[in-house]
């Protein structure tokens, strides 16, 4: 009777320290780039109709966006100067080239 009692505890001591362990893969947050190219001097870009805001002339013109679809559309002096619509993939920068 003791050894049974004690194999009894060993088997629920076995069980529950197998509990809460977690096997997969962990990936980061997906995420894709937009990078304007060409006369970027005194424009706005505006992404999926949001706020607009500025690119800095001569900088690393690369901004972060969710993978999907977005409709880009670049301003200089309130006019409209490019209107594109763009898939990107997620882990993939996308070129908008501005004149």
């Amino acid at each position: 009777m003791k050894y049974f009692i004690w194999i009894i505890n060993i088997l629920i001591f076995l069980g529950f320290s197998g509990c809460g362990y977690k096997e997969g893969i962990s990936t980061g947050d997906k995420k894709s780039y937009l990078y304007f190219t060409g006369n970027t001097h005194s424009i706005m870009v505006s992404v999926d109709d949001g706020e607009k805001f500025s690119i800095e002339e001569g900088r690393d013109n690369q901004y972060k966006i969710k993978p999907g679809k977005h409709f880009i559309k670049v301003y200089r002096a309130n006019k409209l100067i490019v209107k594109r619509e763009v898939f990107v993939s997620d882990g993939i920068s996308k070129e908008i080239e501005v004149n």
